[in-house]
């Protein structure tokens, strides 16, 4: 049986390939690899790997990153746990041997757990940064929205629980589904929503157990769209902390509209934070850098550290991330 079953939403970019044999190489674990194609088809990409997949499906095509998920959280092996890997980064070898244990530790206490991880971080195309990300862990009982959110850093030591680096049970996954309607903020809106169930935990190991691509080409993540974010956030109006909400607002859709030179958005956000709560000085900050192309802005941040040069090589990715 196998101990985890790994789910790799895919457009069919050729990194999908080292994600699925990153997967495969994990030490002292076994693993049900399931890649979802959003495509109508299987396309190459995915065919060329053969025997490394388990398991191939398909969602007809256009059908975004949570409802794969989902799928393939629906086809994951019978008394596996379940873990996520995007098709533009890639696992570390000791990621689930360093994971499962804990996860096991605290479901044997009772506990829903959700085991995060530090990462490395790459820029398209290039090789790791040796500075393992982010620089301060969640902390037992903290909300996520609270951690990932307030008083935000700026750079590769930011507040961050990457969709690549979760690791739960099958019950977990299968209670808490990915919410399809949303076009982005996916793995955040994931996160928010399972820590309240009742007995639900998220914690993160210290170690980097994956490898995370910043700046993939055409990444939904990349774009200025206040709106969508913004849309997203309203969910969580008088439901998160006022000072979250704030600095959400500040740090993300506003510096969205200010990137965007979009003056009414910018008028709106400042009329949100207005009703809320001053927000933190650092996000106050992350707002007034929206002027700077985001482009320019994470060069700066992936600046200052030399690439590890024996990590595993990316490959060029073509999609959306």
């Amino acid at each position: 049986m196998p101990d985890v079953s790994v789910v790799i939403p895919t457009t069919g970019r050729p990194s999908v390939a080292e994600a699925v044999r990153s997967a495969r190489a994990q030490r002292g674990m076994s693993v049900h690899v399931v890649v979802v194609c959003d495509l109508p088809d299987v396309p190459a990409t995915v065919r060329d790997l053969g025997g490394e997949v388990d398991e191939v499906v398909c969602t007809g095509g256009g059908r975004r990153g949570s409802y794969a998920r989902n799928l393939g959280v629906a086809h994951a092996a019978p008394g596996s746990h379940v873990a996520f890997l995007d098709d533009d980064d890639a696992w570390l070898p000791d990621k689930l041997a360093v994971q499962v244990p804990v996860l096991e530790r605290l479901a044997a206490q009772g506990w829903l757990p959700v085991v995060s991880s530090r990462i490395l971080q790459r820029r398209d195309g290039g090789l790791p940064l040796p500075t393992a990300a982010p620089a301060t862990l969640i902390a037992d009982g903290t909300l996520p929205e609270d951690y990932l959110f307030q008083r935000r850093r700026l750079g590769v030591g930011r507040q961050s629980l990457p969709t690549s680096t979760l690791l739960t049970t099958r019950e977990l996954a299968t209670t808490c589904r990915w919410d399809e309607t949303l076009p982005r903020h996916q793995d955040w809106d994931w996160l928010i929503r399972a820590a309240r169930i009742p007995g639900a935990r998220i914690t993160q190991v210290e170690q980097a157990t994956a490898i995370y691509t910043v700046g993939s080409p055409g990444s939904i993540s990349a774009r200025a769209d206040w709106r969508t974010s913004w849309e997203w956030a309203r969910r969580w109006e008088g439901v998160w902390a006022r000072q979250t909400f704030s600095d959400f607002v500040a740090a993300q859709t506003l510096r969205y509209a200010l990137q965007a030179r979009d003056w009414e958005g910018v008028r709106e956000m400042t009329r949100a934070i207005r009703r809320s709560a001053p927000p933190s000085a650092p996000n106050a900050a992350l707002a007034a850098i929206g002027i700077v192309p985001r482009a320019a802005l994470e060069r700066v941040a992936m600046r200052g550290s030399r690439p590890v040069a024996d990590s595993p090589s990316p490959r060029p990715t073509d999609g959306v991330r």
